[in-house]
């Protein structure tokens, strides 16, 4: 144990002692969106729409597999992002764990270590028991009262092609408890992730966002394990240390929260640059011009040494987050970088000079409201 903990302080002093990352912006659009899948007339069923980030891994048989799940997990896989198709089966269908008594899942990170065995972090959504249970929401929906969730684990030995769930004493990752609070008055819980990103300690990291009125602040959590394929050893930063074990909902422990000025919203990607010794985390955010005063909205990135310290959002897309916006017939959501170039398996490092920012395109109907008509698109970058 006190191995364990001296080889801990050593690389995060080793992290702080490192250069720290310059604030100017590095990454810049270069070229016009484009679209890496259409609904329209790709999907193999409605429900093969991305509602999660795009999430990307090297498969042992030489093809690139791309994960932007729904509920009904789904899949694109090809020699090449320019030739990615869709599975048409679900890697992780509703039928097969439902009758588990889990409700909505969705896989939002994964991690390969030679690109046969997958493992996979899932977003569980609770809310709908929660309603069951007597819940009401919000009727003015300006908070999302009544959403529980947590964080759940799953491995694949088949190259990604299906997924199970762990045993139940085996699969829960993180939590901050297994009721919504009577008095609740916001989401509850661990929600969205980023993609597992593995530094350059050995460690492999995930930034998670949490809120839980009375036990979590509100934001983005850092979490970090030895080996993502074994879900028991993932542990939260406490403000000091990796110590917070997250798998306990009877005893919820808070996790220390990043700065909230730098990561105004939750971190949907994260990636390390060899070459600038640096992490880049990128996000949806909505701010205001000091200088002109005007709104801007889009998708920015923030940088950081050792991924406690992050420097200002920079402005990357600047796109409508939210429908209607601007009178926008479509908005964007769900934003990820992700480096054809790397050579990680995971593509969780920025090796090369084009990455592809990809996001989802969610259209509206005819009468302006939200549909299942969603896109997965793409900007490429120039990094300077």
């Amino acid at each position: 144990m006190r191995l364990i903990r001296l080889a801990t302080y050593l690389a995060l002093l080793c992290q702080f002692l490192s250069p720290a990352a310059e604030a100017q912006p590095r990454l810049v659009v270069d070229g016009e969106q484009q679209t890496l899948y259409s609904w329209q007339s790709a999907r193999c069923e409605d429900e093969y729409i991305p509602d999660s980030p795009a999430r990307a891994f090297r498969r042992a048989d030489g093809q690139v597999a791309l994960i932007a799940t729904h509920r009904e997990n789904w899949m694109m896989v090809g020699p090449d992002f320019t030739q990615l198709r869709p599975v048409c089966r679900s890697i992780l269908p509703r039928a097969a764990y439902q009758p588990l008594g889990l409700n909505l899942l969705w896989i939002q990170g994964i991690y390969t270590p030679d690109g046969r065995h997958v493992a996979a972090l899932l977003s569980h959504d609770r809310s709908a028991p929660t309603k069951r249970a007597g819940c009401v929401p919000d009727p003015s929906r300006r908070t999302a009262r009544c959403w529980l969730n947590d964080i759940l684990a799953a491995v694949s030995d088949d190259m990604g092609e299906s997924f199970r769930l762990l045993p139940p004493g085996e699969r829960l990752v993180a939590s901050l408890g297994d009721a919504y609070p009577s008095n609740g008055t916001h989401r509850f819980g661990v929600f969205t992730l980023s993609n597992i990103a593995q530094g350059p300690d050995g460690f492999h990291y995930v930034i998670a966002a949490a809120e839980g009125d009375g036990i979590q602040r509100p934001g983005n959590c850092l979490l970090r394990s030895q080996d993502p394929m074994r879900p028991e050893l993932w542990r939260a930063w406490d403000g000091t240390d990796f110590t917070v074990d997250m798998r306990h909902p009877g005893t919820p422990q808070p996790c220390a929260v990043l700065p909230s000025a730098s990561l105004p919203s939750e971190v949907r990607s994260l990636l390390w640059d060899a070459r600038q010794r640096s992490w880049i985390a990128v996000f949806q955010t909505r701010r205001r011009d000091p200088a002109s005063g005007q709104a801007w909205t889009g998708i920015a990135y923030s940088v950081s040494p050792d991924l406690f310290r992050w420097g200002p959002p920079v402005p990357l897309l600047q796109a409508p987050t939210r429908a209607r916006e601007g009178g926008a017939r479509s908005f964007i959501a769900y934003p990820s970088l992700i480096d054809p170039a790397s050579r990680s398996r995971n593509f969780d490092t920025l090796e090369g000079d084009a990455p592809l920012l990809t996001f989802a395109v969610r259209h509206l109907d005819r009468a302006g409201r939200g549909s299942m008509n969603r896109d997965i698109g793409y900007v490429r970058l120039r990094v300077q």
